[in-house]
Formats: C-alpha cells, sequence, structure tokens
C-alpha cells in the first residue's frame, strides 16, 4: 500500500509505501504554532518508505530546535521533517494525507500544553510531556 502526501497547493508531495511505524498526535506550543492549529499530527516512517517525491521544497529550523523541516516552496505547507540527530525516522504532517486512510493516532503527547477543549479519544494513551523513552 502506498500514500501520498501532499501540500495545500499541489506542488509538492511525498508517497510512502506501507503503514507508519507510529502516528502521534502532540499539543506542545511548537507543533500548535507550526501547523496553526490546536494540536500536530506526526506520521512517522522509515526514511527508506520514502518512494517518491514531487515538487520543491524549501527549509528551516525553529529558534534553538535541532530539527530540520521541509515545506513547500511556493504556498509554505510544513510536509515533513528530520530531526538532525536521528537518520531513522521522518516525521510526515499527518494533515498532508488528507483523505486517505491512515491509522489513528497512537497517542498524545504534551498534553501539559493543551488547550482545555481539546480532548483526547477515549482509551488513547497521554502523556503531559514528551513521549516515553
Amino acid at each position: 500500500m502506498t500514500r501520498m502526501g501532499r501540500c495545500f497547493c499541489g506542488d509538492l508531495s511525498v508517497t510512502i509505501a506501507g503503514d507508519p511505524l507510529l502516528v502521534s498526535s502532540c499539543a506542545c506550543t511548537r507543533c500548535q504554532r507550526r501547523t496553526g492549529s490546536f494540536f500536530g499530527v506526526t506520521v512517522y516512517v522509515r526514511p527508506d518508505q520514502i518512494v517518491a517525491r514531487t515538487g520543491t521544497s524549501d527549509t528551516f529550523q525553529a529558534p534553538g530546535a535541532t530539527t530540520t523541516f521541509h515545506r513547500c516552496a511556493r504556498c509554505g505547507t510544513s510536509l515533513w521533517w528530520v530531526p538532525d540527530d536521528e537518520d531513522d525516522i521522518v516525521g510526515m504532517a499527518g494533515g498532508c494525507f488528507a483523505g486517505q486512510d491512515l491509522p489513528a493516532p497512537q497517542r498524545m503527547v504534551h498534553t501539559a500544553t493543551r488547550h482545555p477543549f481539546v480532548c483526547t479519544p477515549p482509551g488513547l494513551p497521554e502523556h503531559e510531556d514528551g513521549p516515553p523513552e
């Protein structure tokens, strides 16, 4: 099975093969600001699961961060990111897979900074701080 994530304007896309390693929701303030939403959803894959890329990406790093974000050079949609100290995982924006059958998030992290009206689905593990080790 393959799934294609793409930006808002459609110029940048990434196709992945197979199921994600993990799907995670995050309510940290960085994800809130990066997405412009109340929380982010990240689809984690191995680099070798990326089977195609089209379009031109631009990169940025948040001040003091060690993650390189790749976004569409035209519309600015943040599509994927790679922690600089890891070469075995790629995070992809869950919303870029709109309308496709992704597994549901398996956890919600940084719940201490979520908005009070954001509720964790029943049975989903939540962590006030970052993900467990």
